[in-house]
C-alpha cells in the first residue's frame, strides 16, 4: 500500500477553526517537503520548549533538517497539508496501518484549529481506508489533543531517539 496514492486528492476542503481560522486541508505535494520541515523544527523548538530539555528538542528535530530524510518520510506516508491564506499552516501523515505518524500546526497557528480540521482529514481517510484504528505516540504537549479528538491512552513509554532518552504517549482511537 506504500504505493498508493493518497485519496482525497481532489479539492481542498475549508474548515473554521475555534478561533475563527479557515483552514484548507489538501493532500500534500513534493514541493511542500521544505517549508514542512522547516514547520515542523521550528514548531517543536518553540512549542515543546516548555515539556523538553533543549537536548531533548535537539535530538527529535535536528536543525538544519534533513531533506533526504523528510522527503522519504513523505513519500512512505498518506499526507495532508493545511493552508492558511495560502499559507501553510500545519500537516499531517497516517500510514496504511493506521499510525498517525506526524501532526503538527505552525507555532503560530496554535488552539487555532489547524491540528483539528487536520485530524479529521486524517480520520476521513483512515476510515474510507477500512482503518478501524488510529494509533499515535504522542508528545507531553500533544497528549491533551489527541484526549480532546477522541484518543485514549494505552501507556506511558521511555524512548530513545538519536541516543536521547524521552517520555512519550502510546494513544489509539477506533473509529468506524
Amino acid at each position: 500500500m506504500k504505493d498508493d496514492p493518497p485519496s482525497g486528492a481532489g479539492p481542498s476542503r475549508p474548515h473554521s477553526g475555534i478561533l475563527g481560522c479557515i483552514v484548507n486541508v489538501r493532500p500534500y505535494k513534493p514541493e511542500d517537503t521544505a517549508t514542512l520541515a522547516r514547520l515542523f523544527t521550528e514548531t517543536v523548538h518553540s512549542v515543546n520548549a516548555t515539556d523538553y530539555s533543549r537536548e531533548q528538542l535537539a535530538a527529535w528535530a535536528p536543525d538544519p533538517p534533513d531533506m533526504e530524510h523528510w522527503r522519504r518520510r513523505f513519500s512512505e506516508r498518506i499526507a495532508f497539508v493545511a493552508e492558511h491564506d495560502s499559507e501553510i499552516v500545519g500537516f499531517a501523515t497516517l500510514e496504511p496501518d493506521g499510525h498517525l505518524d506526524y501532526i503538527y500546526a505552525h507555532r503560530r497557528f496554535q488552539r487555532q484549529g489547524v491540528a483539528s480540521a487536520l485530524f479529521q482529514r486524517i480520520e476521513q481517510e483512515a476510515i474510507s481506508r477500512g482503518v478501524a484504528r488510529i494509533f499515535a505516540e504522542a508528545s507531553t504537549t500533544a497528549r491533551p489533543f489527541f484526549e480532546h479528538v477522541g484518543f485514549r491512552m494505552i501507556a506511558s513509554q521511555r524512548i530513545k531517539h538519536r541516543g536521547i532518552s524521552f517520555i512519550n504517549f502510546r494513544m489509539e482511537k477506533f473509529v468506524s
